[in-house]
């Protein structure tokens, strides 16, 4: 059981990276770049959100890793409510996505058939690391 949270684990930790990365491109992209449209010229707000959330999810990643290497459970709670905050976020992405059902446009499909990939992910890595901290003494 250990050995796939770890593996879930590092696979958070990379993706976790990327989605920091992308975000601070997409920010810092939006304050360089001019539109002639008014509400596109500033950075949105969810931006800042998936940001602010990728980088605290690098953090608790980093904690949970240190917590798994060093039988500390108590390092594994801020992972495991972020993780949860983040299939809250899923979720909410996930209804916004059905709701806006078009059957003629193929990115729908393809953002449909990506958030159920990452709530399955989500989903997994919250039972495994649940597991995980019940078996810890």
């Amino acid at each position: 059981m250990r050995t796939l949270t770890w593996t879930f684990i590092l696979m958070q930790l990379v993706i976790s990276c990327a989605c920091f990365i992308a975000s601070l491109a997409i920010i810092s992209a939006k304050f360089n770049s001019v539109s002639v449209y008014e509400d596109k010229q500033y950075v949105s707000f969810e931006w800042w959100i998936f940001c602010g959330l990728s980088f605290s999810m690098i953090i608790n990643t980093v904690a949970a890793m240190y917590a798994l290497s060093e039988h500390n459970r108590f390092l594994l709670i801020p992972h495991i409510l972020v993780l949860v905050l983040c299939n809250t976020l899923a979720c909410y992405v996930l209804h916004y996505t059905v709701a806006n059902f078009d059957s003629t446009d193929f990115n729908w499909h393809i953002g449909l058939m990506t958030i159920i990939f990452t709530e399955s992910f989500l989903l997994s890595c919250l039972v495994f690391e649940v597991r995980t901290l019940r078996s810890m003494t």
